[in-house]
């Protein structure tokens, strides 16, 4: 399903990162270790990286299908995962 277009969704990652170890320094983020939640965002950053022309729909089914490739290394269930995700995919639209 990887797409070569010109489309880009570029955003500055590692500033994207900081932001959300920020809202977890401070509490808003989940009980989990903040490497818990990195894993999830770089895999969340991957894939709407990787398929620029996907609608959410379709980035949910790819992040779903990775989620349950690496889901013995991941701490965070999948609900928690979505919705990081979403809400980081959202953020880095938006800066």
């Amino acid at each position: 399903m990887k797409t070569t277009s010109a489309a880009q969704r570029d955003f500055n990652r590692d500033a994207e990162l900081a932001y959300w170890r920020g809202v977890h320094a401070i509490g808003r983020l989940g009980q989990h270790d903040f490497d818990h939640y990195q894993r999830l965002l770089e895999m969340g950053y991957d894939v709407y990286q990787a398929y620029p022309r996907a609608n959410e729909e379709q980035l949910y089914k790819v992040l779903q299908d990775s989620y349950h490739r690496h889901q013995p290394a991941l701490a965070v269930p999948w609900d928690e995962a979505r919705w990081l995700v979403r809400h980081a995919w959202h953020h880095a639209q938006l800066h």
